[in-house]
């Protein structure tokens, strides 16, 4: 199997992190009927980033915007690999064997088929592609 790797898009938010907040971003977003595919969150100090990969991108950015948000878009790889052992490392193992630095990496659920996706940003978005897309893995 060869891995999928496909240059993608996250909504970024930054916030003042308080009880509630992540909350109430969901049910901004469950009311407007958008579609969550991947979340990471972390608080550094009272500031909170929340990164979303959703159905929708410029719908989930407009109603956001409605609701007072100031999102961002940003550019990661989605990567859909098979859920089982040893696939964090077959990936980290790809990107050390180009020298390729991970600046951000989270990942998704799994689908019906078993697999999940990888949400990285790398030193090399382009070269990281290139490598991910070129490698076979067995299952």
């Amino acid at each position: 199997m060869h891995l999928k790797a496909i240059q993608g898009k996250e909504v970024v938010i930054r916030i003042i992190n308080g009880s509630g907040v992540l909350a109430d971003l969901a049910r901004v977003m469950a009311d407007r009927g958008l579609n969550l595919l991947a979340l990471n969150a972390s608080v550094v100090g009272d500031l909170a980033t929340i990164r979303l990969v959703t159905d929708d991108n410029l719908r989930t950015d407009d109603v956001l915007r409605e609701h007072g948000y100031s999102p961002h878009e940003e550019s990661v790889i989605l990567l859909t690999i098979p859920h089982k052992p040893g696939m964090l490392h077959r990936v980290s193992e790809i990107l050390a064997e180009a020298m390729i630095d991970t600046h951000l990496i989270y990942s998704t659920t799994m689908d019906t088929g078993g697999n999940c996706c990888i949400v990285l940003h790398t030193a090399n978005d382009d070269q990281a592609l290139v490598q991910f897309n070129k490698m076979h893995i067995g299952v």
